[in-house]
């Protein structure tokens, strides 16, 4: 099914094959789901004249048949020389096997891409389990592109291997040419992608920064919106529960459609931006214990990893509901109803979190760093609540500074609001804080998602919103009290985690340019800027 990039011949169909071994594991013959609203209707499709194999055969195409319920599913599979011209003239050449295997082995010995492999399936794939273990990346059969994707992800966890410790002790693979392999071969796959096309995007986005102080925010969401089209291509927005494939392929496809849906989640809460997938338009966006089948996970682990699901779903419904386009115009200066759905929703979390508390302390030693991403994934989500909880009170910055008058009843629900919302920020920094102080030296043997560098940023920045829009000069203190406990504990971890690096940096320019300088100041929060200032520079006095 993997290298449909290169060269061979079209394989007829055996029409005695059994329906389940066909649709992702064809070599060349690539799936390609037939939507509802195109020319070729499923409704009319369903009744073509179907083998054994669930497969009706033209010339240079094939429909085949996954479900005949009341919404029914087929996939066109095309011979690969169809897109032969198309191509050509865009200048994708078709690629040697043979030849390609061998420029990857030149890049990576096939013993140390074993070795590699093996890194990833212990740091990285309890977070990502997007291959089954019958079809698990192997060194000698999968694709070069894919095999590339996996090196380059795990290379940073070389120094746990006692042969790659000393072999890539002084020389890094070369990622330049490994990202060669990749971006030629995913070009040439855009035509015609398969599942290890999905699977290779997606570790290539997933794949933190070489440098940690840079996000590579445009890259990594057009790989994100090429990620989406190539899944929608492959039916993977589709729920393949009652599909007539094995249940191998079921469990792997929802695993993989959820992955992408959660991943989408948390690099658009990271990035600022729109979700690139509805809920409307996808269907697997949680994850079940029988699709933990062929995962390679304990029992254990995968009861983790759906709880770690739960919570990329449940921020897709913070962002849908607190954060789209349309819900920041119609909640920006409505307090009632921004209250309201920011309760509701964290609620929600808060459900999760002592769904996730019982969990963890059934399995205290688990050893993983799913359990530790979960916790600051629940942190996070936190935060971006109550960011849009305070939006409102920071509509009219100069209205919100004045004292409210307590025998208004309308400003006394207010005020109360108010002070609930700043509570609520002020309980969810100091628990972030409180997080970042208990990371050890261990938690940098850990695979850290892209997301998670604006995660621990937006402490320090909540820190300083909250510091700003004080209501008085005590307030004020107080927040630039907690910003600068906060920023001194990043400072102080972030030599050996370099995932607070990003954050640091950001919030350190702020204050090497001078907060007064780069912000606009009301009188008494530049007063209680000037007070916390002189504090801190005493509390870091030798």
């Amino acid at each position: 099914m993997f290298d449909g990039i290169y060269n061979h011949d079209f394989p007829e169909f055996d029409q005695d094959l059994r329906w389940n071994d066909v649709l992702d594991t064809n070599d060349g013959l690539h799936p390609q789901v037939l939507g509802h609203s195109g020319d070729m209707d499923p409704y009319l499709l369903q009744n073509y004249q179907y083998g054994l194999s669930n497969i009706f055969q033209f010339k240079q195409l094939s429909v085949h048949s996954v479900s005949q319920s009341s919404v029914p599913t087929q996939f066109l599979l095309s011979q690969p020389d169809l897109f032969s011209s198309s191509r050509q003239e865009m200048g994708h050449g078709k690629i040697s096997l043979k030849t390609s295997k061998e420029k990857l082995e030149d890049l990576v010995p096939r013993d140390t891409g074993v070795r590699l492999i093996s890194l990833f399936r212990r740091f990285i794939l309890p977070q990502y389990p997007i291959f089954s273990e019958p079809q698990f990346p192997d060194s000698q059969t999968s694709p070069p592109h894919l095999l590339a994707a996996i090196y380059t992800i795990a290379q940073p966890f070389a120094k746990f291997d006692d042969v790659l410790s000393i072999e890539l002790a002084y020389e890094n693979l070369n990622n330049e040419a490994l990202f060669q392999i990749i971006l030629e071969a995913l070009r040439y796959e855009a035509h015609n992608p398969n599942i290890a096309t999905a699977q290779t995007l997606l570790l290539v986005i997933l794949r933190p920064s070489t440098n940690p102080l840079v996000l590579e925010s445009s890259f990594r969401w057009s790989l994100m919106g090429t990620l989406v089209a190539t899944s929608q291509t492959l039916g993977l927005h589709h729920d393949p529960t009652s599909w007539n494939i094995s249940r191998s392929q079921i469990a792997l496809r929802r695993r993989l459609s959820c992955t992408i849906f959660t991943t989408d989640k948390w690099l658009a809460a990271s990035l600022g931006r729109p979700p690139l997938i509805m809920q409307d338009t996808w269907l697997v966006t949680s994850l079940s214990v029988a699709d933990g089948h062929g995962s390679y996970l304990s029992s254990a682990l995968w009861s983790t990893h759906l709880q770690y699901s739960k919570l990329g779903s449940l921020m897709g419904d913070v962002l849908n509901k607190l954060f789209s386009l349309r819900a920041m115009h119609e909640l920006a200066s409505n307090i009632e109803e921004t209250t309201s759905t920011s309760r509701c929703l964290l609620k929600e979390l808060s459900d999760w979190h002592q769904d996730f508390t019982s969990h963890s302390g059934q399995h205290p030693k688990e050893d993983t760093s799913l359990p530790i991403i979960c916790t600051l994934g629940y942190h996070y989500s936190q935060m971006t609540i109550f960011r849009a909880t305070i939006r409102p009170f920071l509509a009219n910055v100069h209205e919100n500074v004045t004292t409210p008058d307590i025998t208004n009843p309308d400003q006394s629900n207010r005020a109360e609001t108010l002070s609930f919302t700043r509570a609520g920020v002020h309980s969810s920094t100091a628990v972030a804080t409180t997080f970042v102080k208990s990371l050890h030296q261990d938690h940098s043997h850990m695979f850290w998602p892209h997301w998670s560098q604006v995660a621990f940023s937006c402490i320090c920045f909540l820190d300083l919103l909250m510091a700003t829009s004080s209501l008085d000069t005590q307030e004020a203190l107080a927040w630039f009290q907690e910003l600068h406990a906060a920023r001194r504990e990043i400072r102080l971890k972030s030599a050996m985690l370099p995932v607070l690096r990003l954050g640091l940096l950001r919030i350190d320019a702020i204050f090497w340019k001078g907060i007064d300088k780069v912000l606009h100041l009301l009188p008494h929060v530049r007063e209680a800027l000037e007070v916390s200032l002189e504090t801190d520079e005493a509390h870091i006095r030798p």
